[in-house]
């Protein structure tokens, strides 16, 4: 066999298995293609004289796309919303959007013990969805798709399939059809992310049927770029096409603009070169060094996280933020990292908090550019196992694991023993409702012999006194459970149920 052979063998394999791209036959122009979809589906004029199509199911999404798990770990077990009394509601009347527009109607919570009855307590929401929002269903993306206003790239072949790119306002899109039945199996667009820089979702479809001579799903799951996340898994139950108005629901009307009101920034000096820094009622501290500064937490999103930066850079002529501690990789505590990062400063985290980290940092940004694609700079990373100090002649700063927390395995904390000050993501919160880790608190001041006066939450109003802490955890950790009792004696067994832990460590176990 020739070396010419070979390589094309190889390129074959690798084809095939890593299932790259390649063109389709020039004969297929993408407008040809998306027309056999549409005939498939039902006939182009029967799709565009749809005024409404609704679909009702159940299903479960992944909270925070995966960025919300226990650990980083890609084999950390995913946590799920369950999503329940679904309906969606597509308008493709307003033919003046691509696509038309929806209103997503839905009951959800959180399938893992959550702090709040607010991710509990199962209230029925909604939302107006319009643009790339609709791209998720076969139906609204091929008439997208079709939009005379749409923009139709090249048409290729991915596993198989016959893919048509095309881009809806700034959104690349795509549309991929089985080459048997010409029905979509997937769509495909990018949207900006603040954690994972452009984020690539592919929705699938599956078990089609006819309702009133329009083939639709039944299954829909949704996958990311970002490990192959699953973020939803969807079953209808029902489609109802053409329902009459009287069975509709009402789309919300847009409510006038007010003014928008730039972001506050509030800044507190809790001791000689201590400073409390928070955007709009979360952030943390910021501690003086003899010469730099060091940021606790890059929490919310970019703006939130640049206005914090550059509040803190202004505190002291001459200091700058260099380096922010990151308490746990939850996407809202690392919603700001790549904005950090943009900024040059040194990231520190437990060690087990690397691998996640890089993974946000390292993401491409090209669709969608944000802070660190516009100014870009490497991480710099430095891990904490048990303890790490950062220490100088003007200052002392501890920084710990966090131990007994089901909520954040791998997370730290800080304290300034000086000034007897501890700074903390999540092991506690003054609004939060209900308590599942309340021992976390006392069981790390224990274990690392540690007499903090002032706690320092993330989240919050500001600086609370200790006493204050314990407080507000005995009362959460009473209401959770209330919380357990109500719903074992209505039938229900919740997840976290019973507690487990007092504000003082783990209860007794009782014989079941």
């Amino acid at each position: 066999m020739t070396m010419r052979r070979i390589f094309a063998a190889a390129c074959l394999i690798l084809c095939a298995v890593f299932g790259f791209t390649r063109p389709a036959l020039a004969q297929d122009d993408p407008r040809a293609v998306l027309m056999r979809a549409a005939e498939a589906m039902g006939g182009l004029d029967r799709l565009q004289s749809l005024d409404s199509v609704v679909y009702t199911g159940f299903g479960q999404r992944a909270y925070f796309q995966g960025g919300g798990n226990i650990t980083g770990d890609p084999m950390a077990p995913t946590k799920w919303q369950q999503l329940t009394d679904v309906q969606r509601t597509f308008d493709l009347g307003a033919r003046d959007l691509p696509g038309g527009r929806a209103l997503y109607q839905e009951r959800w919570g959180q399938e893992f013990p959550f702090a709040g009855l607010f991710g509990m307590d199962f209230p029925r929401r909604q939302t107006v969805q319009s643009g790339e929002l609709v791209l998720d269903h076969p139906l609204p993306a091929l008439l997208a798709a079709l939009h005379p206003d749409t923009r139709l790239g090249a048409v290729t072949q991915e596993d198989g399939l016959i893919v048509v790119g095309f881009q809806v306002d700034r959104t690349p899109a795509w549309i991929g059809m089985d080459p048997a039945t010409h029905l979509p199996r997937f769509t495909r667009w990018v949207a900006p992310h603040p954690n994972l820089g452009d984020l690539t979702t592919t929705a699938w479809f599956s078990g089609y049927l006819p309702f009133d001579g329009v083939q639709l799903p039944m299954g829909l799951m949704q996958v990311l770029d970002w490990r192959g996340q699953v973020n939803l898994m969807f079953q209808v139950d029902s489609y109802r096409v053409n329902a009459s108005a009287a069975q509709l629901p009402p789309f919300a009307q847009p409510i006038a603009a007010e003014p928008v009101r730039p972001p506050s920034t509030q800044v507190t000096q809790l001791s000689p070169g201590v400073w409390d820094v928070r955007v709009n009622g979360a952030g943390g501290a910021v501690v003086e060094f003899a010469n730099r500064l060091v940021m606790f937490e890059a929490y919310g999103g970019e703006a939130q996280t640049l206005l914090r930066i550059d509040a803190a850079n202004a505190l002291v002529p001459g200091k700058r933020v260099e380096a922010v501690i990151v308490s746990h990789h939850h996407f809202d505590h690392t919603g700001g990292l790549r904005a950090a990062v943009s900024r040059g400063l040194e990231v520190i985290s437990h060690r087990g908090n690397e691998g996640i980290i890089r993974e946000m940092v390292e993401r491409p940004a090209t669709v969608f550019p944000d802070a660190l694609a516009r100014h870009p700079h490497p991480l710099r990373f430095t891990p904490v196992d048990e303890h790490m100090v950062l220490e100088d002649a003007t200052r002392r700063l501890e920084i710990y694991r966090v131990i007994e927390h089901s909520h954040m395995p791998n997370a730290v904390f800080a304290y300034l023993p000086a000034e007897r000050i501890l700074l903390e993501g999540d092991l506690g919160d003054e609004a939060w409702q209900l308590h599942w880790w309340g021992s976390a608190y006392a069981a790390n001041i224990r274990h690392y012999r540690i007499a903090p006066e002032t706690n320092v939450p993330v989240h919050g109003a500001g600086p609370v006194p200790i006493e204050q802490v314990f407080a507000n955890t005995r009362r959460q950790i009473a209401a959770a459970v209330e919380y357990c009792r109500n719903a074992e004696a209505g039938g229900r067994f919740v997840m976290g149920c019973p507690v487990q832990y007092d504000a003082e460590g783990a209860v007794p176990l009782e014989p079941r």
